[in-house]
Formats: structure tokens, sequence, C-alpha cells
């Protein structure tokens, strides 16, 4: 379902308009090279994220970004998620935890510490969400997972689901909950409050996609590192 007629606010935890433009250029060749790192080195399964799970998160997510599904109304304000910014990241962290493809500690544990980074940097500003600095939820991702696999080859795995869990539980359940949040979005007047409404560059979706990136190729050298410390020493 597509909801029309009423002002739409897409509860960002990232982004402001230059942000929004600087991701838009880069995303596309990072995703690239990280789907080239991965399948011609130690493929998705090392890091315990399919291939089919890399076009799930672009593919579905672009489609999904076009659909908000409502959730309740508070306040005269309809509070909806979006498919591809929200359920789409959610329901891949969530298959890859219950297949085991990543062990739940560390998995929970970056999930965690991303919630509470999140809400702690995330603020409610009037027409436009919830807003964070674009950078800090995938590097909390990022180095949460890589410590909590001890660098290990799921680190992406974990990074992605502290990610993208942590960045929803944090940014937008828990100040949505915060009182006065939602007025202090809406401005008092009806409007649709989106989680994930900005699709593509949605905070959930991105901090999952740069967290996975960030913490496989810092883990990977961390691996190659211990392995052969006077090789890296002369790179």
């Amino acid at each position: 379902m597509i909801l029309s007629g009423v002002p739409t606010v897409a509860l960002i935890p990232i982004f402001s308009a230059d942000q929004i433009r600087l991701l838009a250029a880069v995303m596309i060749p990072v995703l690239l090279l990280y789907l080239f790192i991965l399948i011609s080195e130690e493929a998705f399964e090392l890091t315990g994220i399919k291939i089919s799970h890399a076009f799930f998160m672009t593919f579905g997510a672009l489609i999904g970004s076009f659909i908000d599904i409502p959730l309740m109304m508070i306040d005269g304000v309809t509070l909806a998620v979006n498919v591809g910014g929200c359920l789409v990241p959610v329901a891949i962290s969530a298959e890859v935890l219950l297949k085991r493809r990543v062990d739940p500690m560390p998995a929970i544990l970056s999930v965690a510490v991303v919630t509470v980074v999140s809400y702690y940097f995330s603020f409610p500003v009037e027409g436009q969400g919830i807003l964070m600095p674009f950078y800090i939820a995938p590097l909390v991702g990022a180095a949460s997972g890589i410590l909590f696999t001890r660098a290990g080859p799921t680190a992406g795995a974990a990074a992605y689901i502290g990610g993208t869990i942590g960045t929803l539980i944090g940014a937008d359940f828990l100040n949505l909950a915060t009182p006065g949040t939602i007025e202090a979005i809406a401005g008092g007047a009806p409007a649709v409050l989106s989680i994930g409404g900005a699709g593509v560059f949605d905070g959930i979706f991105l901090t999952g996609i740069l967290a996975v990136f960030l913490a496989t190729l810092a883990a990977r050298r961390i691996r190659r590192s211990k392995k052969d410390p006077e090789a890296t020493r002369h790179e």
C-alpha cells in the first residue's frame, strides 16, 4: 500500500540534503566494489551473507522504496514502515541469524552497542524526521562486528545486523517512544511518519551496507596481518 494525500516524513537517522547527494554518488561504486571483493576472494558465505542477500538488499530495497505499510495512528499522525528502507534489511538480518550464518552473541552485542550510540546521537527535526550524522552508525556497527567476532570471517554479518537493527531500535523506536518526538517531527499537522521511508537512501538500509563493507575489509586486513605481520609492515 502506498500512502498518499498527506505529507510524508521519512524517519531517516542520518542525512542532510548534501549528505544524500554525496551518498548517492558513492553508493553504487561502493556496492560493486564490495561484491567484487567478496566474490573474488572469500565469497559471501565466509561473511555470513550470501550473494542472493546482496541482490535482495539492492533490488528489493529499490522496489520496496515505493511502498509504505501503515501500522497505527497516533494523535492524527500515521506511523508506517517502508518495505525497502526498513523491512528488507530487517528480513535479511533475521534470516542470517535464524540460519546461524553468524554466532548470535556477537550480533546481539553489536545491536546493543549501535542501539545505545544511535539513540544518543539522533534527534528529531520538524518536517524531516529523525536525524543523525551519517558516519556514526556504520562506523560503530563495523567496529562492533570486528570486536565481537575477533575479526573473524563473519564480522561483516555481525556488523550488518548490528547496524540495521541497532539503528532501527536506537534511532527510530526509542526516539518514537520518547514523549514529544512525534509532535516535534509532525509539527502538529497531519502526516505519515515512515520508518525507513527514504528507501535506499535511508539510514537503516545504508548503515547496514556501509557497516558490512567496512567490517569485511578491516577484518580481512587484521587476519592477514596476524598471519604475516612482516609482510603487512612492508606494504
